[in-house]
């Protein structure tokens, strides 16, 4: 089984990407109330239940890694989070995703939200991946989550 400890940070971009493999992913959706309740942060597991959205993917599917791309606490409706592609350099899982907000003066809904996204990989790809790093759209690291690989 795979579990993440998580660091979430607002670090720089990431440079001297070298050797990447384009990596084919599932979309298993997306929420606007995660739950997560701090800022940006990525977690990867083989079980959507311990990311907390196993409601995006109620029946875990065997041989699939999940991976769970929160935008962090929000205090209107209008974010989102995408993910668009991941790639695999090394040892680590990049995952480029677009950040959206509200337009300046956009009529959003007042209330808290916690955009999220899940999607897996297969679980050949992920195997001796030991870090996660969640980059935007603009390159800037959002996350980063440190990956063990344990059996269970």
């Amino acid at each position: 089984m795979f579990a993440a400890a998580l660091f979430a940070g607002c670090a720089s971009s990431t440079s001297g990407v070298s050797n990447t493999q384009s990596v084919p992913f599932t979309d298993h959706g997306t929420t606007q109330q995660s739950g997560n309740d701090g800022g940006a942060r990525i977690t990867v597991a083989t079980d959507p239940g311990p990311i907390g959205l196993a409601q995006l993917a109620p029946a875990a599917l065997g041989g699939r890694v999940y991976i769970g791309v929160f935008a962090g606490t929000q205090r209107t409706g209008g974010y989102s989070v995408k993910v668009d592609r991941i790639e695999r350099s090394g040892d680590s899982l990049v995952v480029h995703a677009a950040f959206s907000t509200p337009a300046p003066g956009a009529l959003t809904i007042q209330v808290i939200t916690s955009p999220a996204q899940l999607v897996s990989i297969d679980q050949q790809t992920a195997s001796g991946v030991h870090s996660a790093v969640l980059l935007d759209q603009s390159g800037a690291e959002r996350a980063r989550a440190t990956v063990t690989q344990s059996r269970s």
